[in-house]
């Protein structure tokens, strides 16, 4: 096997794009691995800056949105009632609806 890209995983090493290799030295490709990182190589991380920050916005975008589903019955009982939606509840809406992208 001659190696030319390696992706760090969380559960080892992703060779060539397309072979997992789990860490163990009685795994002959492992240690093919360690030798081609020894030999001065580096490996990819597992997930690029850029994926990170589009993974934590993307979570950031489904709590705020599952707070503003969890809070729509206030505005709900507004519309109904008449029934003031609480200032704390507001401000809280509105920093949930800004964050997301």
């Amino acid at each position: 096997m001659e190696i030319q890209t390696v992706k760090i995983e969380n559960d080892g090493f992703r060779v060539n794009g397309n072979m997992c290799v789990t860490p163990s030295l009685d795994n002959a490709d492992y240690v093919k691995v360690v030798a081609w990182i020894a030999e001065g190589n580096t490996p990819t991380p597992e997930f690029t800056d850029a994926e990170i920050a589009a993974n934590a916005q993307a979570e950031l975008n489904a709590t705020s949105r599952a707070y503003l589903a969890s809070t729509d019955w206030y505005i709900t009982r507004k519309a109904e009632t008449g029934d003031a939606v609480p200032s704390e509840i507001t401000t809280l809406r509105t920093a949930a609806r800004d964050a997301i992208v």
